[in-house]
């Protein structure tokens, strides 16, 4: 175990040095000019020269390795730089941003789990029944509806015309109030990705049923609630929580047009606002804080996933001394 904990740490530690650099260079490729973050309509009134003697305080009239290689000492160091259109530390920028982040993506995720798991393993168990037919056709309408429109109509039904939830912002820090600010943007991120969880624990649940584990099961007598419960399930469980890593990246892309829509101030709002206004201390940080919760994620669903079962690791292992 401890080898493949190594081997994976390793090649997760590759693929966020990759990953950095590959960003770095797309930010410094994106079109505009980084100066304007600076000095905004100012700009327009300067000479050539002042631009480029503002490009040379900035660092940009070096070579684009060179500049990444300063930037990864500086984060090494634990420094972020300052942010271009605000002057403050872009490591409180992003820590302010976070929380909100953390707690839609927390809120939203377990409203997935919950509903995943209870109308997953009832329409995978009663297959080809009249509740399984119902469930499959309201989860790929989720799965086919866009998250602008149902945030459209969410917004709609409970601000407009039931005046029971707020459209924007985040409330106080009252949890109550918290919670009535969440519950849509939460919603809007577990309904657009529930349908693909549903419909993973659903075959799964559905082709294990026919195996030949539980027919042999069935005929030494155990009742079928204790076959559902004891091994159907844990069965279940390793292809659902591999999935769950895997889909940690688009739900937190998602969020950016969730936070945009309800005015949540996250990671995702304050990447966009970074990238329209060529901020890029505070592009790249988010950027790299989230690159770096993804690869957290999936390689402790992988350890997770090896600890439950010994072939996964056994086989990482073979592969590698391929």
């Amino acid at each position: 175990m401890s080898q493949f904990i190594l081997k994976r740490i390793v090649e997760s530690l590759i693929v966020l040095f990759i990953g950095s650099m590959l960003c770095f260079i797309f930010i410094r490729m994106l079109p505009g000019d980084p100066a304007a973050a600076l000095y905004g309509d100012q700009l327009q009134k300067m000479s050539e020269a002042d631009r480029v003697r503002i490009n040379e305080n900035l660092g940009l009239n070096e070579p684009i390795f060179n500049q990444y290689g300063k930037w990864l000492s500086q984060v090494f160091h634990g420094e972020w730089g300052q942010s271009l259109s605000s002057g403050e530390n872009v490591t409180t920028i992003v820590v302010q941003a976070l929380q909100p982040t953390f707690m839609l993506m927390l809120s939203s995720h377990l409203i997935i789990f919950v509903l995943a798991i209870v109308f997953g393993i009832i329409s995978g168990y009663f297959r080809k029944s009249f509740i399984d037919q119902a469930i499959t056709v309201v989860s790929f309408l989720f799965m086919s509806i866009p998250s602008f429109w149902l945030a459209i109509i969410l917004m709609l039904f409970f601000s407009v015309y039931l005046r029971v939830l707020p459209t924007s912002g985040i409330g106080n820090s009252n949890w109550g109030e918290f919670l009535r600010y969440i519950i849509m943007p939460s919603l809007v991120i577990a309904l657009s990705h529930v349908g693909y969880y549903i419909r993973l624990l659903r075959n799964h649940i559905a082709t294990s049923k026919e195996s030949g584990f539980v027919f042999a099961l069935k005929a030494r007598g155990i009742p079928e609630h204790l076959i559902l419960l004891n091994h159907l399930i844990p069965h279940a469980f390793i292809p659902f929580l591999s999935f769950t890593g895997m889909s940690i990246a688009v739900s937190l892309a998602s969020s950016v047009l969730v936070e945009t829509i309800f005015s949540w101030p996250g990671i995702g709002r304050l990447a966009l606002k970074s990238a329209l206004t060529h901020d890029y201390p505070v592009l790249l940080a988010v950027i790299m804080l989230s690159m770096f919760f993804v690869i957290t994620v999936n390689l402790l669903v992988d350890l997770i996933c090896a600890w439950i079962d010994p072939r996964i690791r056994t086989n990482f292992l073979e592969e590698g001394k391929k």
